[in-house]
Protein backbone atom coordinates (compact mmCIF):
# COMPACT_ATOMS: atom_id res chain seq x y z
CA UNK A 1 0.00 0.00 0.00
CA UNK A 2 1.39 3.21 -1.10
CA UNK A 3 2.08 5.75 1.94
CA UNK A 4 0.40 9.01 2.72
CA UNK A 5 2.95 10.50 4.55
CA UNK A 6 4.67 13.58 2.19
CA UNK A 7 7.80 13.85 1.88
CA UNK A 8 8.63 16.60 4.66
CA UNK A 9 6.95 14.05 6.96
CA UNK A 10 9.05 11.23 5.84
CA UNK A 11 12.33 13.45 6.28
CA UNK A 12 11.41 13.91 9.60
CA UNK A 13 10.34 10.70 10.53
CA UNK A 14 14.16 9.87 9.59
CA UNK A 15 15.81 12.26 11.20
CA UNK A 16 13.93 11.62 14.71
CA UNK A 17 15.13 7.86 13.91
CA UNK A 18 11.25 7.02 13.75
CA UNK A 19 12.40 5.55 9.91
CA UNK A 20 15.11 4.03 9.16
CA UNK A 21 16.88 4.81 5.95
CA UNK A 22 16.03 1.87 4.52
CA UNK A 23 12.65 2.28 4.89
CA UNK A 24 12.58 6.15 4.23
CA UNK A 25 14.30 5.48 0.94
CA UNK A 26 11.01 2.45 0.04
CA UNK A 27 8.71 5.17 1.25
CA UNK A 28 10.38 8.33 -1.19
CA UNK A 29 10.09 5.68 -4.25
CA UNK A 30 6.51 5.12 -2.92
CA UNK A 31 5.80 8.67 -3.53
CA UNK A 32 7.39 9.30 -6.80
CA UNK A 33 5.86 6.28 -8.25
CA UNK A 34 2.35 7.84 -7.07
CA UNK A 35 3.37 10.97 -8.63
CA UNK A 36 0.75 11.87 -11.73
CA UNK A 37 2.96 12.30 -14.97
CA UNK A 38 3.05 16.02 -15.87
CA UNK A 39 4.55 18.24 -18.31
CA UNK A 40 8.20 18.86 -17.97
CA UNK A 41 8.67 22.16 -16.93
CA UNK A 42 11.47 25.03 -17.34
CA UNK A 43 13.99 24.78 -14.65
CA UNK A 44 13.85 28.32 -12.61
CA UNK A 45 16.78 30.54 -13.12
CA UNK A 46 19.22 30.61 -10.38
CA UNK A 47 18.12 33.52 -8.87
CA UNK A 48 14.30 32.65 -8.42
CA UNK A 49 14.55 31.27 -5.34
CA UNK A 50 11.34 30.59 -3.56
CA UNK A 51 10.73 32.38 -0.18
CA UNK A 52 7.16 32.56 0.43
CA UNK A 53 4.42 35.49 0.45
CA UNK A 54 4.85 38.73 0.72
CA UNK A 55 6.44 40.38 3.97
CA UNK A 56 7.51 37.44 5.22
CA UNK A 57 10.60 37.87 7.28
CA UNK A 58 12.70 35.27 5.45
CA UNK A 59 15.93 36.68 7.83
CA UNK A 60 14.52 35.29 10.89
CA UNK A 61 14.43 31.34 10.92
CA UNK A 62 14.10 30.59 14.64
CA UNK A 63 14.97 32.00 18.33
CA UNK A 64 18.18 30.44 17.70
CA UNK A 65 19.21 33.01 15.33
CA UNK A 66 17.96 36.06 17.34
CA UNK A 67 19.77 34.42 20.25
CA UNK A 68 22.97 34.18 18.60
CA UNK A 69 21.89 37.66 17.28
CA UNK A 70 22.10 39.39 20.51
CA UNK A 71 25.25 37.79 21.20
CA UNK A 72 27.13 39.19 18.15
CA UNK A 73 25.35 42.48 19.00
CA UNK A 74 27.76 42.46 22.62
CA UNK A 75 30.26 41.24 21.27
CA UNK A 76 30.28 43.72 18.57
CA UNK A 77 30.02 46.60 21.47
CA UNK A 78 32.79 44.89 23.39
CA UNK A 79 35.57 44.50 20.25
CA UNK A 80 34.80 48.58 19.60
CA UNK A 81 35.65 48.95 23.14
CA UNK A 82 38.76 47.10 23.34
CA UNK A 83 39.59 48.77 20.07
CA UNK A 84 39.06 52.14 21.44
CA UNK A 85 41.05 51.15 24.29
CA UNK A 86 43.45 50.50 21.95
CA UNK A 87 43.52 53.70 20.04
CA UNK A 88 41.05 52.61 17.69
CA UNK A 89 41.82 54.02 14.19
CA UNK A 90 43.38 51.33 11.95
CA UNK A 91 42.90 48.83 14.32
CA UNK A 92 39.18 49.05 13.31
CA UNK A 93 40.23 47.27 10.00
CA UNK A 94 41.43 44.42 12.10
CA UNK A 95 38.30 44.23 14.24
CA UNK A 96 36.40 44.61 10.01
CA UNK A 97 38.27 41.34 8.89
CA UNK A 98 36.98 39.15 12.47
CA UNK A 99 33.69 40.51 11.51
CA UNK A 100 33.71 39.02 7.58
CA UNK A 101 35.14 36.08 9.05
CA UNK A 102 31.95 35.67 11.20
CA UNK A 103 29.66 36.34 8.18
CA UNK A 104 31.72 34.07 5.68
CA UNK A 105 30.51 31.61 8.81
CA UNK A 106 27.28 32.52 9.37
CA UNK A 107 26.16 33.67 6.08
CA UNK A 108 27.76 31.52 3.42
CA UNK A 109 27.63 27.24 5.69
CA UNK A 110 25.07 28.36 8.05
CA UNK A 111 22.50 30.59 5.58
CA UNK A 112 21.50 32.15 8.93
CA UNK A 113 20.73 35.81 7.93
CA UNK A 114 19.97 37.18 10.98
CA UNK A 115 23.20 36.86 12.60
CA UNK A 116 24.63 37.78 9.32
CA UNK A 117 22.73 40.48 8.94
CA UNK A 118 24.50 41.72 11.81
CA UNK A 119 27.97 40.74 11.04
CA UNK A 120 26.91 42.17 7.66
CA UNK A 121 26.46 45.60 9.45
CA UNK A 122 29.11 45.61 11.53
CA UNK A 123 31.59 44.89 9.32
CA UNK A 124 30.58 48.19 7.27
CA UNK A 125 31.45 50.19 10.26
CA UNK A 126 34.38 49.01 11.15
CA UNK A 127 35.49 49.44 7.61
CA UNK A 128 34.40 52.74 7.19
CA UNK A 129 35.71 54.11 10.37
CA UNK A 130 39.28 52.31 9.81
CA UNK A 131 39.27 53.31 6.25
CA UNK A 132 38.54 57.14 7.39
CA UNK A 133 41.64 57.00 10.26
CA UNK A 134 44.23 56.32 7.78
CA UNK A 135 45.83 59.70 7.45
CA UNK A 136 46.98 59.02 4.00
CA UNK A 137 43.32 58.57 2.87
CA UNK A 138 40.95 61.08 2.37
CA UNK A 139 37.61 60.28 3.36
CA UNK A 140 36.06 60.21 -0.45
CA UNK A 141 38.66 57.57 -1.21
CA UNK A 142 37.80 55.82 2.30
CA UNK A 143 33.75 55.90 1.14
CA UNK A 144 34.64 54.47 -2.49
CA UNK A 145 36.62 51.71 -1.30
CA UNK A 146 33.59 51.04 1.44
CA UNK A 147 31.49 50.62 -1.32
CA UNK A 148 33.16 48.07 -3.17
CA UNK A 149 34.14 45.87 -0.57
CA UNK A 150 30.07 45.90 0.02
CA UNK A 151 29.67 45.03 -3.38
CA UNK A 152 32.43 42.31 -2.76
CA UNK A 153 30.95 41.35 0.23
CA UNK A 154 27.38 40.91 -1.76
CA UNK A 155 28.68 38.80 -4.47
CA UNK A 156 30.04 36.67 -1.92
CA UNK A 157 27.53 36.47 0.66
CA UNK A 158 24.49 36.62 -1.66
CA UNK A 159 22.25 37.42 1.13
CA UNK A 160 19.32 40.29 0.34
CA UNK A 161 20.05 42.97 3.22
CA UNK A 162 23.49 43.11 1.47
CA UNK A 163 22.15 45.70 -0.94
CA UNK A 164 20.64 48.12 1.76
CA UNK A 165 24.35 48.19 3.00
CA UNK A 166 25.88 48.96 -0.70
CA UNK A 167 23.26 51.89 -0.56
CA UNK A 168 23.83 53.18 3.32
CA UNK A 169 27.82 53.01 1.83
CA UNK A 170 26.61 54.96 -1.42
CA UNK A 171 25.14 57.34 0.43
CA UNK A 172 27.82 57.92 2.55
CA UNK A 173 29.71 58.78 -0.80
CA UNK A 174 27.32 60.84 -2.01
CA UNK A 175 27.69 62.97 1.34
CA UNK A 176 31.31 62.56 1.62
CA UNK A 177 31.66 64.29 -2.00
CA UNK A 178 29.03 67.02 -1.04
CA UNK A 179 30.54 67.95 2.00
CA UNK A 180 34.27 68.16 -0.23
CA UNK A 181 33.00 69.90 -3.18
CA UNK A 182 30.18 71.84 -2.15
CA UNK A 183 30.34 72.46 1.76
CA UNK A 184 28.08 75.17 2.10
CA UNK A 185 25.20 73.83 -0.49
CA UNK A 186 25.73 70.35 1.34
CA UNK A 187 24.20 71.88 4.45
CA UNK A 188 21.36 74.07 2.36
CA UNK A 189 20.56 71.31 0.30
CA UNK A 190 20.87 68.45 3.31
CA UNK A 191 17.00 68.17 3.46
CA UNK A 192 16.81 68.06 -1.00
CA UNK A 193 19.52 65.39 -0.95
CA UNK A 194 17.94 63.30 1.24
CA UNK A 195 14.79 63.24 -0.15
CA UNK A 196 16.33 62.51 -3.78
CA UNK A 197 18.58 59.88 -2.09
CA UNK A 198 15.01 58.19 -0.67
CA UNK A 199 13.51 58.25 -3.65
CA UNK A 200 16.57 56.84 -5.94
CA UNK A 201 16.50 53.99 -3.47
CA UNK A 202 12.63 53.85 -3.48
CA UNK A 203 13.00 53.74 -7.31
CA UNK A 204 15.00 50.60 -7.55
CA UNK A 205 13.29 49.26 -4.75
CA UNK A 206 10.39 49.15 -7.33
CA UNK A 207 12.48 48.11 -10.19
CA UNK A 208 13.36 44.72 -8.08
CA UNK A 209 9.36 44.46 -7.17
CA UNK A 210 8.51 44.86 -10.52
CA UNK A 211 9.91 41.70 -11.57
CA UNK A 212 8.05 39.89 -8.68
CA UNK A 213 4.81 41.00 -8.43
CA UNK A 214 3.77 37.86 -6.08
CA UNK A 215 6.52 38.01 -3.66
CA UNK A 216 8.30 34.80 -4.31
CA UNK A 217 11.91 35.35 -5.22
CA UNK A 218 14.93 36.89 -3.48
CA UNK A 219 13.89 40.30 -5.74
CA UNK A 220 11.55 40.59 -3.05
CA UNK A 221 13.68 40.40 -0.34
CA UNK A 222 16.27 42.84 -2.15
CA UNK A 223 12.92 45.35 -2.37
CA UNK A 224 12.30 44.63 1.21
CA UNK A 225 15.69 46.13 2.94
CA UNK A 226 15.12 48.83 0.39
CA UNK A 227 11.65 50.29 0.73
CA UNK A 228 13.05 49.98 4.89
CA UNK A 229 15.66 52.37 3.91
CA UNK A 230 13.85 54.82 1.60
CA UNK A 231 11.00 56.35 3.70
CA UNK A 232 12.83 57.60 6.23
CA UNK A 233 15.20 59.02 3.84
CA UNK A 234 12.31 60.84 2.43
CA UNK A 235 10.45 61.79 5.88
CA UNK A 236 14.04 63.00 7.33
CA UNK A 237 14.20 65.54 4.16
CA UNK A 238 11.12 66.49 4.64
CA UNK A 239 11.94 67.63 8.06
CA UNK A 240 15.46 68.77 7.23
CA UNK A 241 13.80 71.28 4.50
CA UNK A 242 11.14 72.51 7.61
CA UNK A 243 13.39 73.22 10.33
CA UNK A 244 16.14 74.23 8.02
CA UNK A 245 17.14 77.77 9.28
CA UNK A 246 14.99 77.68 12.23
CA UNK A 247 17.31 76.00 14.90
CA UNK A 248 19.69 77.37 16.98
CA UNK A 249 22.05 75.87 20.09
CA UNK A 250 21.60 75.51 23.19
CA UNK A 251 25.15 76.14 25.12
CA UNK A 252 26.14 75.65 21.68
CA UNK A 253 25.84 71.79 22.31
CA UNK A 254 21.95 70.91 22.05
CA UNK A 255 19.70 71.72 18.91
CA UNK A 256 16.91 73.84 19.74
CA UNK A 257 14.42 73.24 16.94
CA UNK A 258 11.47 75.74 16.12
CA UNK A 259 8.93 72.81 15.05
CA UNK A 260 5.21 74.75 14.04
CA UNK A 261 2.05 73.06 13.28
CA UNK A 262 2.04 73.60 9.52
CA UNK A 263 5.93 71.57 9.90
CA UNK A 264 3.55 68.83 11.43
CA UNK A 265 1.13 68.79 8.72
CA UNK A 266 3.40 68.52 6.28
CA UNK A 267 4.85 65.16 8.07
CA UNK A 268 1.81 63.84 8.55
CA UNK A 269 0.63 64.60 5.02
CA UNK A 270 3.89 63.01 3.62
CA UNK A 271 3.39 59.69 5.70
CA UNK A 272 -0.30 59.32 4.20
CA UNK A 273 1.54 59.91 1.01
CA UNK A 274 3.78 57.08 1.97
CA UNK A 275 0.89 55.38 3.29
CA UNK A 276 -1.01 55.05 0.64
CA UNK A 277 1.59 53.90 -1.84
CA UNK A 278 2.64 51.47 0.30
CA UNK A 279 -0.66 49.88 -0.11
CA UNK A 280 -0.46 50.20 -3.61
CA UNK A 281 2.47 48.32 -4.54
CA UNK A 282 1.81 45.96 -1.33
CA UNK A 283 4.73 47.14 0.73
CA UNK A 284 4.34 47.49 4.58
CA UNK A 285 7.78 48.25 5.52
CA UNK A 286 7.25 51.16 3.35
CA UNK A 287 5.16 52.48 6.07
CA UNK A 288 6.82 51.26 9.46
CA UNK A 289 10.30 53.06 8.75
CA UNK A 290 8.28 56.33 8.95
CA UNK A 291 5.94 55.46 11.82
CA UNK A 292 9.03 57.33 14.29
CA UNK A 293 8.12 61.05 12.50
CA UNK A 294 4.64 60.29 12.68
CA UNK A 295 4.23 59.92 16.28
CA UNK A 296 6.47 62.83 16.64
CA UNK A 297 3.85 65.01 14.41
CA UNK A 298 1.05 63.78 16.45
CA UNK A 299 2.83 64.39 19.60
CA UNK A 300 3.78 67.84 18.79
CA UNK A 301 0.08 68.67 17.90
CA UNK A 302 -1.41 67.13 20.71
CA UNK A 303 0.82 69.08 22.67
CA UNK A 304 -0.49 72.56 21.49
CA UNK A 305 -3.62 71.93 23.16
CA UNK A 306 -1.76 72.80 26.65
CA UNK A 307 -1.56 68.98 27.36
CA UNK A 308 0.90 67.99 29.56
CA UNK A 309 4.12 65.49 28.62
CA UNK A 310 2.46 62.13 29.84
CA UNK A 311 -0.98 62.92 28.82
CA UNK A 312 0.37 63.64 25.06
CA UNK A 313 2.73 60.86 25.26
CA UNK A 314 -0.18 58.67 26.46
CA UNK A 315 -2.61 59.89 23.73
CA UNK A 316 -0.18 59.87 21.14
CA UNK A 317 0.56 56.04 21.67
CA UNK A 318 -3.19 55.03 21.56
CA UNK A 319 -3.74 57.16 18.06
CA UNK A 320 -1.05 56.12 16.91
CA UNK A 321 -1.05 52.23 17.65
CA UNK A 322 -4.70 52.08 17.04
CA UNK A 323 -4.22 53.30 13.23
CA UNK A 324 -1.28 50.42 12.79
CA UNK A 325 -3.59 47.74 13.95
CA UNK A 326 -6.67 48.91 12.27
CA UNK A 327 -4.60 49.36 8.88
CA UNK A 328 -3.15 46.09 9.50
CA UNK A 329 -6.47 44.32 10.05
CA UNK A 330 -7.76 45.74 7.23
CA UNK A 331 -4.58 45.87 4.97
CA UNK A 332 -6.33 43.21 2.26
CA UNK A 333 -9.96 44.41 2.16
CA UNK A 334 -8.52 48.39 1.84
CA UNK A 335 -5.38 47.29 -0.71
CA UNK A 336 -8.19 46.02 -2.79
CA UNK A 337 -10.50 48.78 -3.33
CA UNK A 338 -7.61 50.81 -3.92
CA UNK A 339 -6.47 48.89 -6.71
CA UNK A 340 -9.14 49.37 -8.61
CA UNK A 341 -8.86 52.41 -9.07
CA UNK A 342 -5.09 52.61 -9.77
CA UNK A 343 -3.95 52.21 -13.04
CA UNK A 344 -3.21 48.72 -14.13
CA UNK A 345 0.58 48.73 -14.50
CA UNK A 346 2.46 45.80 -13.36
CA UNK A 347 4.47 48.05 -10.28
CA UNK A 348 1.14 47.39 -8.72
CA UNK A 349 0.79 43.68 -7.55
CA UNK A 350 -2.64 42.02 -8.18
CA UNK A 351 -4.82 41.83 -5.01
CA UNK A 352 -5.45 39.58 -2.55
CA UNK A 353 -7.25 36.38 -2.96
CA UNK A 354 -7.93 34.04 0.12
CA UNK A 355 -7.09 30.95 -0.52
CA UNK A 356 -10.31 29.16 0.74
CA UNK A 357 -11.92 31.50 -2.29
CA UNK A 358 -9.35 31.31 -4.57
CA UNK A 359 -10.51 29.73 -7.56
CA UNK A 360 -9.36 25.88 -8.62
CA UNK A 361 -6.86 25.57 -11.04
Amino acid sequence: MTTRMTAAQIDAAEAADILSPKQAKAMRAELVAAEPTASPKAPAAPSDAVIGNEDNLRFLRSFGDVFIGVGLFLLALGVSAVVALLGGGPIFLLAAAGAYALAEYFGRHKRAHFPTLITAFVFLVYVQTGLSSLGFMNGVTAALIAVATMAAFYARIRLPFCIALIAISLLSLLFTLLAKIMPDMQYSQFGFALILSGLTIFTVALLYDIQDTHRRTRFADNAFWLHLLSAPLIIHGLVGLAVLGKTDMVLNILPAVEFSQTDAAIILVATLVITVMGLAINRRALIVSSLGYAGLAIGFLIQQTDADIGSTLAITLVILGAAIVLLGVAWHPVRNQLIRVLPQWRVFPPPYVPLETAPQT
